[in-house]
């Protein structure tokens, strides 16, 4: 025994590594190997590949372990139970043809797991576009947080990306303000938060609430505060509609939409103005259409209709005069072009020494704008329907040009008589624009 194992060299093999056995045929076993194995064949991966081969060359405990790990047919990922996870030193896993990678449900698989990755672009997972990895789940390296996508996250037409209902503080859809985006409060339901706090919700049937998550009608807006509204903005034009308090007191205002394509305006729960599909504009029955000041000031100018661009201006004015006051009134004109002046006037009768002087009158001129500079420009006064108010009350002013004034004086010997008057300009034509700018008291 001891002479045919020394004839195979087995004992030297045994006691001396300068004497290596080569065996070309069958099998050897053995319970240990001494070395460190680097020249042997067929072993798993393990670190990877010796730089050398030459056992005394520092190169030869330097490893490398090419970038691909390639998959040519499917296989499933499934460690033992007693495993945490599978792993691979390999940096990126390619899929040839129509093979598959599968993770098992439950299971962890870790790819450079010695995290020697370069950031060179290679192909990688599903490069060919053919083939799938299929996972439970999806971590970082370090299994601790989200996935990192470099390239972004692209999902065919028909895909979907599915997250979880998610609350105010937590939504389902972020940016990097991690309490401000989008979550499903419900099925069927989406809504916007910012900074924790839900500001937008769209409930399942198809409501848009802003400030409620709790939307009535197509768009809900509320308020926490006592007012609420919305605001249409263009340039430096704007367009609001508010509303205040709560709905059926004195504050609460209501623009809504009526049969005909007419708008109504309601407060206090009662329509109190609409304008009709046909363009009426009617005031609710027991309302007043209040135009100006409730008390208005001496001597400001109520423009309170134009009809045709102005063609036809309408205006009231107030004023109290003293005895041998009057009440002047300032107008502009086009070059030579005429317009017929109506002014109706009336005083208080309560505030005259004699209780007769209720004085009324209409006066009735024509006036004609010339910018030569001359007093040709022309006046007439018909003779007025008055009472106490003659012609001689008034009084036509113009050096020429196109500025003027008409002066109507006051009647009476009384001082503190209020007076109102309605003025009404009839120009000749929508070019004429004479315009009544300002009255004085004189």
């Amino acid at each position: 025994m001891s002479r045919a194992r020394n004839l195979a060299g087995f004992g030297s093999a045994v006691t001396s590594v300068e004497n290596p056995v080569n065996i070309q045929v069958g099998y050897v076993t053995a319970i240990a190997y001494y070395g460190d194995g680097s020249e042997l064949t067929g072993t798993p991966g393990g670190l990877g590949t010796a730089l050398a081969e030459n056992l005394s060359s520092p190169l030869n405990k330097i490893y490398y372990t090419n970038a691909n790990l390639s998959i040519a047919s499917t296989i499933t990922v499934d460690p033992p139970e007693s495993a945490s996870a599978a792993y691979t030193q390999y940096t990126d896993i390619v899929m040839q043809g129509d093979a598959d990678l599968i993770v098992g449900d439950g299971d962890d698989f870790i790819p450079d797991i010695l995290g020697i990755g370069t950031d060179v672009d290679m192909p990688g997972v599903l490069s060919g576009g053919n083939s799938k990895v299929r996972a439970d789940n999806y971590t970082n390296k370090k299994g601790t947080g989200a996935a990192y996508v470099p390239y972004g996250l692209a999902v065919p037409v028909g895909a979907a990306v599915s997250v979880g209902y998610g609350t105010e503080a937590t939504p389902g859809l972020i940016g990097v303000d991690t309490d401000t985006g989008l979550f499903f409060p419900s099925a069927g339901e989406i809504a916007v938060t910012n900074n924790s706090s839900e500001t937008v919700r769209v409930n399942s049937s198809g409501n848009v609430g802003i400030g409620t998550d709790n939307p009535s009608k197509k768009i809900h807006i509320e308020e926490s505060t006592s007012e609420s509204g919305i605001l249409l903005k263009s340039g430096a034009r704007e367009f609001a509609l508010r509303a205040q308090s709560q709905p059926g007191t004195a504050e609460s205002i209501r623009i809504g939409s009526i049969s005909n394509h007419g708008v109504r305006v309601v407060t206090n729960d009662t329509e109190r103005f609409r304008i009709t599909s046909g363009g009426q504009i009617n005031v609710g029955a027991g309302n007043t259409l209040l135009l100006g000041d409730s008390n208005p000031s001496s001597n400001t100018v109520y423009n309170y209709e134009n009809i045709a661009n102005g063609t036809i201006r309408k205006y009231y004015v107030r004023d109290t005069l003293n005895s041998g006051q009057l009440t002047r009134f300032t107008f502009t004109g086009t070059d030579r072009t005429s317009a017929m002046i109506t002014i109706n006037a009336t005083g208080s009768w309560t505030a005259s020494n004699t209780a007769t002087n209720h004085v009324a009158a209409q006066f009735v001129c024509r006036v004609f704008t010339n910018s030569s500079g001359t007093s040709s420009d022309s006046s007439t006064v018909t003779t007025p329907f008055a009472y106490t108010y003659s012609t001689g009350s008034y009084a036509f002013n113009n050096s020429g040009g196109n500025g003027y004034s008409i002066d109507i004086t006051n009647p009476t010997g009384d001082s503190g008589v209020s007076f109102f008057y309605e003025v009404i300009i009839q120009n000749a034509v929508p070019t004429s624009q004479h315009i009544l700018t300002a009255s004085s008291t004189a």
